[in-house]
């Protein structure tokens, strides 16, 4: 007994579909094993500073003048980068310290303090990314010292409490950063 398949735009649609799932596999380098002729991009350069962790750097509109303007509660939510600290990026700007009101160390760039975000729980997340929080906005920290204030938000809100009271800065952008 001979089977005839008959040649439908049903027959034709499957075998499209089978040519482009093999294509798709191909593109992603599914038959390779060898070791050489990897055509895999390099990863992308870092675009924000993080420590030797890999936890994401960040500056606060709210700092002034070289300054913490993040003390008590906000510092628990938001913790000074302690000065000597590795920054990995590698960072552009000039690296100093300053002496905090508790009289600990903290890291600086380009003149603005450092913090990490508690927030954050695993290394390369962003979430504190354009958060308004402890009286002002957190951007995550260019190589070069400077903000970054273009990059996205994390898409669920914190629910860090404020050191202000439920002020919640109001939009602030002072310090420079904005």
């Amino acid at each position: 007994m001979k089977v005839k398949i008959r040649a439908t735009p049903r027959t034709f649609g499957l075998l499209a579909a089978l040519a482009g799932a093999g294509l798709f596999a191909a593109a992603c380098g599914g038959g390779t094993s060898g070791t050489g002729g990897s055509t895999a991009a390099p990863p992308a350069a870092p675009t924000h500073l993080t420590d030797s962790k890999g936890d994401t750097i960040y500056v606060f509109a709210a700092d002034h003048d070289g300054q913490s303007a993040c003390t008590a509660s906000c510092a628990s939510y938001w913790p000074p980068v302690a000065a000597g600290t590795q920054l990995t990026g590698p960072a552009q700007g000039s690296i100093g310290s300053i002496t905090r009101q508790d009289g600990s160390k903290q890291e600086t760039l380009g003149g603005h303090p450092l913090y990490r975000y508690l927030g954050d729980h695993s290394a390369g997340q962003t979430n504190g990314q354009g958060l308004n929080l402890s009286g002002g906005l957190w951007w995550m920290v260019a190589p070069d010292g400077t903000a970054i204030t273009n990059a996205a938000a994390p898409a669920a809100p914190s629910t860090a409490p404020s050191s202000t009271g439920g002020y919640s800065g109001g939009g602030y952008t002072g310090g420079g950063y904005g």
